[in-house]
């Protein structure tokens, strides 16, 4: 009897969970744990079985597609929230929703702050 653990074996029901667990958004190493391997050994798997990280590649666009769709039929029924969401991310340069540091040369004056506390104890405290 062979010592240490079984060999991993992929097969297409592996890919197929790869790729299903990708979709959703899990991490590689997230994977790894769904899949009872560890991120070293699933690492060398990749390298030796390219299927790995097209279902790895698959399944990131099938989960960005799916949500990308019902963000957009969110927005194209009218909720507010979804439609600033989606032009932020898909028409940054018209829809940002944070000002943009102004670009200045680097001759320009810089201002000074002047700050006035009020009220404040202005006795030498050396009486």
């Amino acid at each position: 009897m062979p010592a240490g653990r079984p060999a991993i074996e992929v097969d297409q029901a592996m890919i197929d969970k790869v790729e299903m667990l990708a979709a959703q958004g899990l991490a590689e190493y997230q994977i790894c744990v769904m899949i009872g391997i560890s991120q070293e050994t699933f690492i060398k798997k990749k390298q030796k079985y390219s299927e790995l990280s097209e279902a790895i590649k698959r399944g990131k666009a099938k989960g960005v597609a799916t949500i990308s769709s019902s963000l957009f039929q969110k927005a194209k029924k009218g909720d507010n929230t979804s439609m600033i969401f989606y032009l932020c991310n898909r028409d940054p340069e018209n829809w940002n929703r944070h000002d943009k540091p102004t670009e200045t040369n680097d001759d320009s004056p810089v201002g000074k702050i002047v700050v006035e506390v009020v009220g404040a104890n202005t006795q030498d405290k050396s009486d």
